[in-house]
């Protein structure tokens, strides 16, 4: 159910001017020495209401002709209460109170649901019992069900708002005068180490600030949507932003973004076609792809959908949509990519995250689990709140509502938080902000992180080996344990870097190709939650040629057995389809132990392993000519120190040594 600030809204229309000893009309009477003044003063006030009573969005528009009038006449009650109500309809709604206050004071009945008014201005500013008080005398005039249910979820709103600023978790502050202009600034969005800001701004183009040829006439009367773009100077704060270039910002068209993936090279966008879709937008190298509209059925002809969150690996997003069988406005959907890279029909998430009212702004942590999103149900203190739920046994927690100064009686929506989990950001609309909204970074008050994540964040970096330069290439993400790939990208040769998310529970293998190269693996077991963890790596790749080795760190045998464990095919796969790129390349399979056990039965286990290796080989059509020796070493030949767990991992491997 929408909620009108001003409930029923015709009522506004009544000519009513109800003239009490200290309210004083628009009249010739009671500026007879001012004619000029006054004749002004009408005809802002007949451009203000045009704009008032003319469109859904005109009260930005209205305000500045109605301040004008407030100029000339300040004690005239009725347009007090307008223009009070245009700024709860706006984005400064803290600039309501006084006006509804004078409004009042100078006649209390100077509109129908000027108590109504009253109360929200009273909450927009904290002041909850007065606007509780404002909220009952309203309610004693009504006898609409509809207006009645209205009212009561906001005298809720304050009772909630009451208890949650008693406690004041968390620090929130302006990211400054770098990022936020006097124009909004909104939907931050942050690639998961905190290097890069995406964001969506409002302001004019530095070429043309001139604001008629600049606004949206037939929309909401503000200057075009675009995207920027920072970087993270670490201490010395964020870097002049910079407007994308086209394809993604388009002159005379909104560009809006509204989800980054967590390695900053997909920008999820939303555009108006069809009543409103989700596009998406590739880097390559320096260059953004042409945005193109998600395949599949996340989209759909008739309905809005607005916004988007991707899980880490890319397979599941959950999004914001208005279409039919949700439980209120906009709800939170799911969506599965399937085999053939297309939306899977979005599937609603149900009562526990979903109200009557409206939903938004999903942010999916890193972790995968954890679900960060904005509501104007549950128990809110006002307008959209941001709630936190995490996926356990099968389904969402109960969402807890972030609390203040997070959350307040206005909009809060898109909340993001580094996959570290000590710093988020969050675009919102506060009273010694520079203008409109805002972006502001929030972090605990008393804690070191909002919430103990487990996950692993894998930086690695790509380079020749021998020249230390750095190349590109392609990362594939193997869920061990399941045998299926789950994750892949291409890695920029540019800068040679890649970023996942790596959440617990699983046995992951991370395989990096690259043409004329042997390909490289990496093993990470977070079967065992062990917290959050941080891994910057630079992995250097060999050409392939005589001598090189390839490690096969995902190929796994049980303790003290010699058999291949189901979740090695995907690496021995992956290692037979390389070497079938250089047919006449031959190889030696060499086998590792560590240390424990003696000598004599580590060579032998060892040698059991590589023939096992061979086996398997030969087995998916390997030509058994290319192998040219088949040998086990034990633990003669270390890759690190035994004296560790994690030491003796790495050194039970099984290799390809290149003969050539």
């Amino acid at each position: 159910m929408k909620i009108s600030t001003a409930l029923i809204f015709v009522l506004a229309f009544s000519a009513f001017f109800s003239i009490s000893a200290q309210n004083v009309d628009f009249s010739k009477e009671n500026f007879s020495g001012d004619k000029k003044g006054l004749r002004k003063a009408i005809k802002n006030l007949k451009k203000g209401d045009a704009y008032y009573y003319g469109t859904d969005r005109g009260y930005n528009e209205a305000v500045l002709y109605y301040l004008q009038a407030y100029e000339f006449n300040p004690n005239n009650a009725f347009l007090n209460y307008k223009i009070a109500n245009c700024y709860l309809n706006s984005l400064e709604k803290y600039n309501a109170l006084k006006y509804a206050e004078k409004a009042y004071e100078l006649d209390p009945n100077a509109a129908p649901d000027l108590d109504y008014v009253l109360g929200m201005a009273y909450q927009q500013k904290l002041k909850f019992a007065e606007a509780m008080l404002a909220y009952d005398r309203f309610l004693q005039k009504t006898q609409n069900p509809d207006t009645i249910k209205i009212v009561q979820k906001k005298i809720d709103e304050c009772k909630n708002g009451k208890e949650f600023i008693k406690k004041k978790e968390y620090v929130v502050e302006n990211i400054g005068d770098v990022i936020n202009t006097p124009y909004a600034e909104y939907v931050p969005l942050i690639k998961a180490d905190e290097s890069v800001l995406v964001f969506t701004s409002r302001r004019p183009e530095e070429s043309n600030k001139k604001r008629k040829k600049s606004k949206i006439s037939n929309f909401d009367y503000d200057y075009y949507e675009n995207i920027f773009r920072s970087i993270n100077k670490g201490v010395n704060g964020w870097d002049t932003p910079t407007r994308l270039p086209s394809p993604i910002n388009v002159p005379k068209k909104h560009s809006a973004s509204v989800s980054l993936s967590l390695d900053g090279s997909v920008i999820y966008m939303y555009k108006s076609t069809n009543n409103g879709d989700i596009y998406f937008s590739k880097l390559n190298g320096n260059d953004w792809s042409n945005p193109k509209e998600l395949p599949g059925k996340i989209n759909t002809n008739k309905y809005t959908e607005s916004h988007i969150t991707v899980s880490f690996d890319g397979k599941t997003a959950y999004i914001v949509s208005d279409r039919p069988g949700g439980l209120g406005g906009k709800d939170i959907w799911k969506s599965e990519l399937q085999d053939d890279n297309t939306w899977s029909e979005p599937v609603n998430l149900g009562p526990t995250i979903n109200t009557e009212y409206d939903e938004d702004g999903p942010f999916l942590h890193p972790d995968g689990r954890t679900l960060y999103f904005s509501s104007r149900g549950h128990n809110t203190m006002g307008g959209f709140d941001i709630f936190e739920t995490e996926f356990k046994n099968g389904e969402w927690t109960k969402p807890l509502n972030m609390g203040y100064p997070i959350n307040s009686p206005d909009d809060d929506v898109f909340f993001v938080l580094t996959a570290d989990g000590k710093n988020a950001y969050l675009s919102s609309v506060k009273e010694n902000g520079y203008g409109k909204q805002d972006i502001y970074s929030i972090r605990p008050f008393e804690k070191k992180v909002f919430k103990e994540f487990q996950m692993v964040l894998f930086k690695g970096i790509l380079k020749d080996k021998e020249t230390h330069l750095e190349i590109g290439g392609k990362v594939n993400i193997t869920d061990n344990k399941a045998s299926k790939e789950i994750f892949e990208a291409d890695v920029n040769s540019k800068d040679g870097t890649f970023l996942v998310s790596l959440p617990s529970g699983r046995n992951y293998g991370i395989a990096v190709e690259s043409e004329g190269y042997l390909f490289h693996s990496e093993n990470f077991d977070l079967i065992i939650p062990e917290g959050y963890k941080e891994v910057v790596k630079i992995i250097y790749l060999e050409k392939v040629k005589a001598g090189t080795k390839l490690t096969l760190n995902n190929v796994f045998f049980d303790f003290d057995k010699s058999d291949l464990k189901p979740e090695s095919t995907v690496e021995l796969n992956r290692a037979i389809e390389l070497l079938n790129k250089y047919p006449n390349l031959k190889i030696e399979i060499a086998g590792h132990t560590d240390n424990i056990g003696n000598d004599s039965y580590n060579q032998k286990l060892s040698e059991r392993r590589a023939i096992a290796v061979r086996d398997y080989l030969v087995k998916n059509g390997f030509p058994e000519n290319r192998i040219v020796k088949v040998v086990g070493y034990g633990s003669k030949i270390n890759l690190e120190s035994n004296d560790t767990k994690e030491g003796r991992a790495k050194n039970r491997r099984v290799e390809f040594i290149i003969s050539e």
